[in-house]
């Protein structure tokens, strides 16, 4: 499905069918074929351009070289591009190309297609940026240059870039919703057993994947069940949604060893976040009970004013104290009331007509 800017945008939906496009296809009933993607990428594309979010992508990104014959945001919108695809190939980037929005969003400046009329053919040409080329081009910039450019930008500057400059940019475009509802979590990313990985970690798992402590297993366990030794790197994510999960939002990673705890990675891009984007953005951190940290939760709560919420399984203490209260009569039950949030400031680079569009907008609501 494709949504509108809230600007009196069409909305497009699309479904599945593929009896009735084949048939269509036998009867000849088709003018112009192209990607599903094809659209929303341009669209997505033209919206971050337009709303100078692509500049400031550019402006800010830790970039290894000194010089760049390539302006930098031709990189970041290649790359984008070949995530949005789930393309992991850097050979695959000329099909990318050819059947992405990357050159109807940017036109002439990125390449063209040509469609021959003796045959019907698209073909697609690029001039390039460096002016250095003596051949047609079929890309905006060399496959290989996007995998050394990834390549050579240091990792721990990438993630600071994501953290801090990155959500930034999510801030001042409002995308963090008033109550403030962030989800903790960690998971494993699993890699081939290749030394190249660098800082990877050998950790054991059963069959359904579930990490397993190899000192407490039992010569009888071991024989039983089926373990396996895999390399990996943990990925701890900070995840922003509202009280109806109507969205997910990055808003903070942080990559590190398969054997390093989740517990005080994740605190640190707590504490990174409210750095960066200041106290009152997150007031709810939902986390399970691998991040249980008195010390680090206390914190959260005496500087940041960040309740951290827990499921409570039955025999834990904590349930077992609130049961106690409960049946004592020492608590106190009323009915629960959701908050009500003002709505949000017009940003002061939106143009006069466009604020008093807003203007009406909320007045119709209210």
């Amino acid at each position: 499905m494709k949504s509108g800017d809230g600007l009196g945008a069409v909305p497009m939906l699309f479904e599945r069918n593929d009896a009735v496009v084949i048939e269509a296809f036998r009867r000849g009933e088709f003018d112009y074929l192209e990607g599903v993607g094809e659209v929303s990428e341009t669209d997505f594309f033209r919206a971050i351009a337009g709303k100078n979010i692509l500049r400031q992508l550019a402006e800010t990104y830790p970039s290894p070289c000194q010089k760049h014959d390539v302006p930098l945001w031709v990189y970041l919108v290649s790359d984008i591009s070949m995530r949005l695809h789930g393309v992991h190939s850097y050979h695959a980037f000329p099909y990318v190309v050819r059947s992405g929005g990357m050159i109807q969003a940017f036109g002439p400046e990125m390449g063209h297609k040509a469609v021959h009329p003796e045959t019907g053919d698209v073909t697609l040409a690029c001039e390039g940026f460096n002016h250095k080329n003596t051949y047609d081009r079929q890309t905006p910039c060399d496959p290989d240059y996007i995998r050394k450019m990834g390549r050579r930008t240091e990792a721990e500057l990438l993630e600071t870039w994501f953290n801090r400059d990155v959500v930034r940019i999510f801030h001042q475009h409002h995308a963090f919703d008033g109550e403030g509802i962030f989800i903790g979590d960690a998971t494993y990313l699993f890699v081939l057993d290749n030394p190249n990985y660098e800082h990877s970690s050998l950790v054991l798992f059963d069959e359904h994947d579930h990490p397993v402590d190899a000192s407490r297993l039992t010569a009888k366990e071991r024989a039983r069940y089926k373990y396996k030794w895999r390399p990996c790197y943990k990925l701890v994510t900070l995840l922003h949604t509202n009280r109806g999960g109507e969205f997910f939002l990055y808003a903070g990673l942080g990559v590190s060893a398969g054997q390093d705890h989740e517990a005080p990675l994740l605190y640190r891009l707590v504490e990174a976040f409210v750095t960066h984007h200041g106290r009152g953005v997150m007031k709810r951190l939902i986390v399970d009970r691998g991040f249980l940290d008195g010390a680090e939760i206390g914190r959260c709560k005496r500087e940041w004013g960040i309740d951290v919420l827990i499921p409570a399984r039955q025999n834990m203490e904590i349930y077992l104290d609130v049961v106690g209260l409960a049946r004592a009569g020492q608590l106190t039950f009323r009915p629960w009331v959701p908050p009500v949030f003002s709505s949000k400031p017009i940003p002061v680079h939106r143009p006069e007509w466009l604020q008093k569009r807003e203007e009406a907008r909320q007045r119709t609501l209210a």
